[in-house]
C-alpha cells in the first residue's frame, strides 16, 4: 500500500492529511495546534517536541511508521531562511521520514490554487508575504520578518498603524479623526489617557487585537479618511513593488501570470485591496497580464498534490482537489 502525508504546519493551527493511494481516498484530517517556531514561547525547541507529537498521533492512530509513507509534503510557517529550512529539515528527518518536500507553507496557496503548480502567491494575513515560483520550478520569497525588513501589510503592521495614526492624532495633531474615533468607539475608550493605558496592556499581554485594528483602517478609508486611505495605498504599492521584483529574480516565460490571494485582509468582502493591486500592477509592469485568485480550498490540499506530484501519481492536482471534495 501506497501512503502519502500532507502538512500545513501554521502559526495558529497545524493541518495533516493522510491519503491512502490504493483507495483512493484521504483516511484522516487532523489539526493540532501552532508549529511556527516563531510564535511559540519554547521556539524550535518547542517546535521539534510538538511536530513530533502530531506525527506520532496520526500514524499511530493508523498503525504506520513514517517508513510506510511513499512521500511527504510540509508547507510550515516561519520557513523563511536557510538556516530555518535546514533545522525543520532535521526535524523532519530525525522523526523517521526519508522521501519529502519541505517549504515555507505559502507556497501551498500556489500548489493548492492552480493545476499547473506554479505562479506568485501573495499573502496579506497576520503577516506579510510574497512567494513566487515559476514554470521551471524557480522559487523566491520576499518578506515575512515585519518590520525589520520593511514589510508594509500584513494584520499586524496595519495594527501597528491604527495605534501609530490614533495615538499621533490624540497626543500631537490634536485633532479627531474618522480612524481615531472608530479606535476609541471600538474598545470603548474614552479618553486619550484611557487609549494610552489599553495599549500598554495590549503590548504587556501580547495580545495586540490585530484583526479589530486592521479591520478600523478599512472601514476609516470606506469613509474618506485620508491617514487610513494612505496605509492601503502604501500597502497594496508595496505589494505590487515586490511582485514586480520577485518576477525580475525569477522570470515567467508568459506574460500572464496567475497570482494566488491568501490573508483575510485581501479575501474578506469588506477588503479592496486587491482592486487597488490590480491598478498598480498593471501600471508598474504593464507588459504583464495578472490574473488574480482568491484561495477557495484549504492549504493542506496544496501539500497533498505536491506530495503526490512528487510520489509520482498521475494528475496530483486533480486527484487531490477530488480527495478533499470527498471530505467536504
Amino acid at each position: 500500500m501506497r501512503y502519502f502525508l500532507a502538512v500545513d504546519g501554521g502559526g495558529t493551527k497545524t493541518q495533516m492529511a493522510l491519503y491512502d493511494a490504493e483507495a483512493n481516498k484521504i483516511i484522516d484530517l487532523m489539526s493540532f495546534g501552532a508549529t511556527n517556531h516563531e510564535l511559540l514561547s519554547g521556539g524550535f525547541a518547542q517546535m521539534r517536541v510538538d511536530l513530533h507529537e502530531m506525527i506520532r498521533q496520526m500514524l499511530d492512530k493508523h498503525g504506520l511508521s513514517p517508513a510506510d509513507i511513499h512521500h511527504s509534503a510540509w508547507g510550515m510557517s516561519g520557513l523563511d531562511t536557510q538556516t530555518q529550512y535546514h533545522i525543520i529539515h532535521g526535524f523532519i528527518k530525525e522523526a523517521g521520514f526519508e522521501h519529502f518536500s519541505l517549504c515555507n507553507d505559502c507556497d501551498l496557496g500556489i500548489k493548492a490554487t492552480l493545476p499547473e503548480g506554479y505562479g506568485i502567491c501573495l499573502v496579506n494575513g497576520t503577516g506579510f508575504n510574497v512567494v513566487g515560483i515559476n514554470e521551471q520550478g524557480a522559487r523566491y520569497q520576499i518578506g515575512s520578518l515585519f518590520e525589520l525588513t520593511g514589510d508594509y501589510g500584513g494584520g499586524q503592521i496595519l495594527g501597528q498603524e491604527a495605534i501609530r495614526l490614533t495615538y499621533m492624532n490624540l497626543f500631537r495633531h490634536r485633532r479627531e479623526t474618522i480612524l481615531t474615533k472608530l479606535v476609541m468607539d471600538k474598545y470603548e475608550i474614552t479618553s486619550r489617557h484611557d487609549f494610552t493605558d489599553r495599549v500598554m496592556e495590549w503590548r504587556d499581554s501580547g495580545k495586540l487585537p490585530v484583526p479589530g485594528l486592521a479591520k478600523c483602517i478599512y472601514d476609516a478609508a470606506a469613509l474618506g479618511d485620508e491617514e487610513a486611505e494612505a496605509v492601503l495605498k502604501r500597502m497594496s504599492l508595496e505589494y505590487a513593488l515586490c511582485a514586480k521584483s520577485l518576477i525580475e529574480e525569477i522570470p515567467f516565460a508568459d506574460d500572464t501570470i496567475n497570482a494566488v490571494l491568501i490573508g483575510s485582509l485581501f479575501t474578506k468582502e469588506w477588503s479592496d485591496v486587491p482592486r487597488r493591486l490590480q491598478t498598480d500592477l498593471k501600471r508598474i509592469m504593464p507588459e504583464k497580464e495578472f490574473v488574480m485568485h482568491i484561495q477557495q480550498c484549504l492549504p493542506v490540499a496544496g501539500a497533498l498534490a505536491w506530495a503526490l506530484s512528487e510520489g509520482g501519481v498521475a494528475d496530483p492536482w486533480a486527484t487531490a482537489m477530488a480527495a478533499f471534495g470527498a471530505i467536504g
